[in-house]
C-alpha cells in the first residue's frame, strides 16, 4: 500500500502574494524566500502531499498523511533549539524522512555545536525511520560525518539539496557549459545582508555590476532586504535603511539608493516565476546558495560566492561553481567574472546522477509514490 505524504512546514505555495506586505510573506517563507526553492522541489516530486504547519495537533497530521516528510535546511548549528519539534514528532508518532539536512560551521573543519534540543530533535527523527533505509537526506559528506559522530552513521545519506533536481531535463548542464561560454552582459545578484562585515566589499562591487550591466538585485534575506526591494521604505526604519545604503550603495543619497532599488532590487514568491525571470541574465552571481541554483535549474550560468561551510559544503557536493569570498577580488566585474568561476559540465552531471539516486533512495525508501518525472528517473 502506497504511503501518504504529509509535509510540515514545507509549503512551495505563497497564496495572493501580489497584495500583502513583506513582513507577512517573509514569515511564509520561513524567514528566506531560498527556502521556497527546495520546498518547491519536494512538493512536486511528491503525489498529492498535504501541507501542515509544525502548529497542527498530532490528529490533524495523522489524519492528512501517513509519512511526515519535512523539507530541511541548515538546522543542525548553534543557531538552532529544536526541543519542542522533537517532543511534536514523538506524539505523532509517524514515520519520517528529513530532506536536504545541512550542518552549519564557521568553516568545514569545525565540529557543529548543537542545543540539547536540536540533539534530541536529530535523534527523533533517525528513531522514525520508515525503513531500514536512511531516513535523512543530507546536503554533503561534511555533514553526514557530523551526524555520524554523534552515533547516528546508519541515518543519513549524501543527496546534496532536492533544489538540484527541479528541472531534470539532461540537456541544463549543456545550456549552462554554453553560458560559460559567451560574453557576459547583464547579471542577477543573489543578495546579501548588510550584517556581514568581511563581506561589505564584495557586496558594493556586485551592486557596482547590477547597475553597470542593467542587472537584477533580488533579495532573500532578511525581512528589510526583502522590504527594500518592494518599496516598503517606511516599515525598514530610517536606522536600518541607510546601514543598508551604506553597505549597499555608499555615497548614495537617500533618494539616489530609492531610484536604485525601484530600478533593480527585486523579491520572488513563486520559484516558477523567479527562474523564469533569470533567464533575462547572462550570470547569476552572489552569496545566496539557492538564488544561484534556480539560475542553474533555468539553464543560466551562475556562480556562488562562499563564506561558510553550508554554502561550500553544498557547491562542492553538488558541483556547482564556486569560489571562496577570501579569493574575490574587489576588481570583479562582468567582464572578468568568469576568471572566478568555472564549471565542470561533466562532473556536474555525474554528481547529480549519483544524488539523485539517493534522493529516491530516501523518498521510495519510506514508501513514498514518486511523481513524475521523477519517476522515470528510478
Amino acid at each position: 500500500m502506497v504511503r501518504r505524504p504529509v509535509v510540515l512546514d514545507g509549503n512551495p505555495y505563497v497564496n495572493e502574494y501580489y497584495r500583502r506586505d513583506a513582513a507577512s510573506l517573509f514569515a511564509d517563507t520561513g524567514g528566506n524566500t531560498g527556502n521556497l526553492a527546495f520546498r518547491y522541489a519536494v512538493a512536486t516530486h511528491l503525489v498529492n502531499p498535504a501541507f501542515l504547519p509544525w502548529s497542527a495537533s498530532a490528529e490533524a497530521i495523522k489524519k492528512a498523511g501517513d509519512v511526515i516528510v519535512l523539507p530541511l535546511a541548515n538546522q543542525l548549528g548553534s543557531h538552532t533549539d529544536l526541543g519542542r519539534q522533537a517532543e511534536h514528532i514523538a506524539r505523532i508518532g509517524l514515520p519520517v524522512i528529513g530532506i536536504g539536512l545541512g550542518a552549519q560551521a564557521s568553516e568545514l573543519g569545525q565540529d557543529v555545536e548543537l542545543s540539547e534540543g536540536t540533539r534530541n530533535w536529530l535523534s527523533e527523527v533517525a528513531s522514525h525511520a520508515p525503513s531500514d533505509n536512511p531516513n535523512i537526506g543530507v546536503r554533503g559528506e561534511y555533514t553526514a560525518t557530523q551526524i555520524a559522530k554523534l552515533g547516528l552513521a546508519n541515518s543519513s545519506m549524501v543527496m546534496g539539496c532536492p533544489s538540484n533536481f527541479i528541472n531534470l531535463s539532461d540537456d541544463i548542464a549543456d545550456s549552462v557549459a554554453r553560458g560559460f561560454r559567451k560574453k557576459i552582459c547583464r547579471v542577477a545578484v543573489t543578495a546579501g545582508i548588510p550584517y556581514i562585515a568581511k563581506l561589505a566589499g564584495i557586496e558594493n562591487r556586485l551592486a557596482d555590476i547590477v547597475s553597470k550591466s542593467d542587472g537584477a538585485y533580488i533579495t532573500q534575506h532578511g525581512l528589510q532586504m526583502v522590504q527594500l526591494a518592494r518599496g516598503e521604505y517606511d516599515q525598514v526604519g530610517s536606522e536600518v535603511f541607510t546601514l543598508s545604503k551604506n553597505y549597499i550603495r555608499p555615497g548614495s543619497t537617500d533618494d539616489e539608493f530609492r531610484d536604485w532599488l525601484r530600478q533593480h532590487a527585486y523579491a520572488f514568491f513563486d520559484v516558477r516565476a523567479w527562474m523564469d525571470f533569470l533567464r533575462r541574465f547572462d550570470f547569476v552571481v552572489g552569496t545566496r546558495f539557492h538564488g544561484v541554483m534556480l539560475a542553474i535549474q533555468a539553464g543560466v550560468p551562475a556562480g556562488c560566492i562562499a563564506h561558510d561551510s553550508r554554502t561550500l559544503e553544498m557547491c562542492q557536493t553538488m558541483g556547482v561553481p564556486v569560489c571562496l569570498f577570501t579569493e574575490i577580488g574587489l576588481s570583479i566585474d562582468q567582464n572578468n567574472i568568469l576568471d572566478y568561476f568555472k564549471f565542470d559540465h561533466t562532473k556536474y552531471q555525474e554528481a547529480r546522477a549519483n544524488l539523485l539516486t539517493n534522493y529516491i533512495s530516501v523518498i521510495a525508501g519510506a514508501g513514498l509514490e514518486l511523481a513524475n518525472p521523477l519517476r522515470n528517473k528510478r
